[in-house]
């Protein structure tokens, strides 16, 4: 007799599930409140859906954490190589970018959602869209779940629902809700990979400059934390990649602390998570360069062009805006290269190479790509995704207490706990 399973969310993660439980040779339903499937599987990577990374096991384990140990199995059972080639398979051509970013090679999200449409309908999986998932009942032979003001039964369920990221795209926490009633433990949501707000009211005027390389770095009791890679200045802080990893990085200095006028801590996280006491960070804008290199460059190029002033000097280094910015900073902003004494020179240099930020809080957890928290690992059997206190209950992706950088390492959790959930 087959088994007769309900996939709770039409995320990446649901989907990969009902794919392999179908292959199985379960009837699968999968309910999704959202009118369509992988609502924010259509916005990863800038809608170009950033798959998976090229690095090896290993290698994501790594990355992940304190949490690799509990993804190390499902990785095993479905790794990074076997998405490109499962995804090749379904004929979804990828190819990787020089950071080992794995894209389709089209580089439309929609194709690799459309893709995994196609396999389950060909597979037979029964979507309902539009219905929302009010609470699940425990039976003996299965489980009752209301959906719609009516119980559906089912002999397995995976809650796939995603987290509290991205809420606009479906993502509003209602998995956490299921899993608790079901006896759960609840680790408290927090932003990963979010923008994070500054002190300083500077990184304003330079809202929308970019740079395509920056390392950013901080010690925040005793320990370094350190990212490289594309960031952005924002209209209250910094964003981009790097300094979205640098937020996972602090995920553990970040508290979601009331305000003054008594708000609780929700009413708190929606404007923004205020850290327990700022975190100063410097940003090396100039990172493929030494500080002793950047020193020698600078003094060719003053001589070359010496009439010029300092800001005209820096564009090919740095954009214009902040070339501006800094020289500004420097003092140096109407020096042209034969007037700047070695004093001036060296404290530019230091801007350039270690420009100081002090972090007041992220964004709001709305704005992060994904959750830190969730479902707990510890009542969690990473040999199979199923519950250790709710028999035949089953979880797959971002609603599980596990997060990891940019660059598709999320999405490969999705398709990993995914691919090992439906193997029921």
């Amino acid at each position: 007799m087959e088994a007769e399973i309900c996939i709770i969310g039409a995320g990446p993660a649901g989907l990969m599930s009902a794919i392999f439980a179908a292959q199985a040779g379960a009837k699968v339903t999968v309910l999704e409140k959202n009118d369509t499937a992988g609502r924010k599987l259509l916005l990863t990577g800038g809608g170009r859906c950033n798959l998976t990374h090229t690095g090896t096991v290993d290698d994501f384990i790594r990355a992940y954490g304190k949490q690799g140990r509990f993804l190390r199995h499902c990785l095993h059972e479905f790794a990074p190589d076997a998405t490109r080639e499962y995804f090749s398979q379904l004929g979804v051509a990828t190819k990787a970018d020089e950071a080992g970013c794995v894209f389709p090679a089209s580089e439309r999200s929609c194709d690799v959602r459309d893709t995994l449409l196609r396999q389950c309908q060909k597979l037979g999986v029964q979507f309902l869209f539009g219905i929302g998932v009010e609470r699940i009942e425990k039976q003996d032979d299965g489980f009752s779940v209301f959906a719609g003001g009516k119980p559906m039964i089912f002999q397995k369920v995976i809650i796939a629902t995603g987290g509290v990221s991205y809420p606009e795209t479906g993502s509003t926490g209602d998995g956490y809700k299921l899993a608790k009633s079901l006896g759960h433990t609840i680790i408290e949501p927090r932003p990963a990979l979010v923008p994070l707000v500054t002190k300083e009211d500077w990184p304003g005027d330079l809202a929308g400059t970019s740079l395509g390389n920056a390392k950013i770095s901080s010690v925040v009791e005793g320990k370094k934390i350190a990212t490289t890679g594309p960031m952005i200045f924002t209209h209250d802080g910094i964003g981009g990649p790097a300094v979205l990893d640098l937020s996972r990085g602090l995920a553990d200095y970040l508290s979601a602390i009331g305000s003054a006028d008594g708000e609780t801590s929700p009413a708190a996280a929606r404007r923004g998570w205020p850290v327990q006491k700022p975190i100063d960070i410097v940003i090396d804008v100039i990172p493929a360069m030494r500080e002793s290199k950047l020193d020698e460059y600078l003094v060719g190029q003053l001589s070359r062009y010496s009439r010029k002033i300092i800001i005209n000097v820096l564009f090919d280094l740095i954009p214009k805006k902040l070339a501006g910015l800094l020289c500004r900073r420097a003092g140096v902003a109407e020096t042209t290269g034969s007037q700047l004494k070695k004093e001036q020179r060296r404290r530019l240099i230091q801007l350039l190479k270690k420009l100081p930020f002090s972090i007041t809080a992220t964004r709001p957890i709305e704005e992060a790509t994904v959750t830190n928290g969730g479902v707990s690992t510890a009542g969690i059997d990473p040999k199979t995704m199923q519950s250790k206190v709710c028999p035949d209950l089953f979880f797959a992706g971002e609603v599980i207490d596990a997060d990891g950088p940019c660059g598709g390492y999320n999405l490969q959790i999705c398709w990993s706990t995914g691919a090992l959930s439906g193997k029921i």
